[in-house]
């Protein structure tokens, strides 16, 4: 596409709500690495990226732009997976996340229709333990609101654990101190020492419509899927709706266990939190059940389905019947199926019927596929 877009293309993109006004820069037309582009961006601008495989470690700094593939322009989720950032070549071993938000990015800052893979994280010193940390290997943001929103985000890692490093965890995204709304993606395969998938430290996050499967480790502090400890405040909470969380694993430790190594395959939960229309299914873990929570302040749980059952708020232990085991959309059949919370927003509809892949009627579908905010997420 070249850099100057048509009128219509450019209509295109103001009709997306979510899209902001300002220059788009397109890499690699105008700019050979996506870097370059943030670089020269202003706050409101766009990078826009073609399709391709970028090899590169990239930093937002501090800016409110939007960092998008060509999905943006068009929704068409085969272009996520055709649009690859990489990793795995960082200029330095300590500072190979794929992607650094972390110099107080607000909610502008968006990072939107990507593959983010080979990344294996950044050593950092964590604000509260005064401690070395390797974290983040596909996302490290800090004490920010940046939007991440339909990506995959996979094959990346934080296991590292040298001379001074007290431990690595948040192999997908890792958020501390911050706000993110983490939405529509697709984070699998990953693995850390803590939270594989996903880690939330003093933060009150919003996690929606996200499948998150295939994460492994949790040895450290366990939480192969999710792992959301501690809180900005207890007056501020994560909202974590309308996932699914599926087949991570959480391994037991090489060694002395901590209070947490080898627990919640499906969730570590020693934070305010709000649980809602979520799967947990075919979660593994070393010890106890799929989701460890805190027996002083557990979170509020509210129609779920989970597997084992233990935790308070699970209405549902029942096979959620998926169709497949790459989307993870529910069967027809499925018991999780108009069966969210009777408080959550139904799931959409267009012409009077349901949108798919949403199912529900009355409403919400448990699970990504479920509430107003439902997307395809894979092609």
């Amino acid at each position: 596409m070249p850099f100057r877009l048509s009128w219509l293309v450019l209509a295109a993109l103001a009709a997306l709500s979510s899209a902001p006004s300002g220059r788009i820069r397109h890499v690699p037309a105008e700019y050979r690495t996506i870097q370059e582009a943030i670089d020269s961006a202003e706050p409101g601008d766009t990078v826009l990226v073609a399709p391709g495989r970028y090899v590169e470690n990239i930093r937002f700094a501090g800016k409110g732009i939007v960092v998008a593939s060509e999905y943006l322009l068009t929704r068409d989720p085969r272009l996520i997976p055709r649009t690859i950032i990489d990793g795995s070549h960082p200029k330095h071993p300590d500072s190979a996340s794929v992607v650094m938000m972390v110099e107080q990015e607000d909610t502008m800052a968006r990072l939107t229709g990507f593959t983010l893979t080979g990344g294996t994280g950044t050593v950092w010193t964590d604000a509260r333990q005064k401690a070395l940390y390797r974290e983040g290997g596909g996302v490290l943001c800090e004490l920010g609101s940046p939007v991440i929103e339909h990506n995959i985000i996979e094959g990346n890692e934080a296991v590292q654990v040298g001379p001074g490093i007290l431990s690595a965890g948040g192999g997908g995204i890792r958020c501390g101190y911050a706000e993110p709304i983490i939405r529509n993606n697709v984070i699998r395969n990953n693995r850390g020492e803590y939270g594989a998938g996903i880690v939330l430290y003093h933060s009150a996050g919003t996690v929606r419509n996200n499948v998150v499967s295939g994460n492994t480790g949790g040895a450290g502090h366990g939480g192969s899927g999710l792992w959301v400890v501690g809180g900005l405040s207890y007056r501020l909470q994560n909202l974590i709706e309308q996932n699914t969380i599926v087949g991570n694993v959480t391994t037991l430790p090489d060694s002395t266990p901590t209070q947490l190594g080898g627990k919640g395959g499906g969730l570590i939960a020693f934070a305010p939190i709000l649980f809602r229309n979520n799967i947990v299914w075919g979660n593994r873990q070393g010890i106890g059940g799929q989701i460890e929570h805190s027996k002083r302040r557990p979170p509020t749980l509210r129609a779920n389905l989970v597997q084992d059952g233990a935790e308070p708020g699970a209405s549902l232990t029942r096979d959620p019947k998926f169709a497949d085991t790459v989307h993870y959309y529910l069967s027809p059949d499925s018991p999780a199926v108009d069966a969210g919370d009777a408080a959550s927003p139904p799931d959409p509809a267009a012409g009077g019927r349901v949108r798919a892949p949403a199912l529900g009627a009355r409403r919400a579908d448990l699970g990504a596929y479920g509430g107003p905010g439902s997307a395809v997420l894979l092609p």
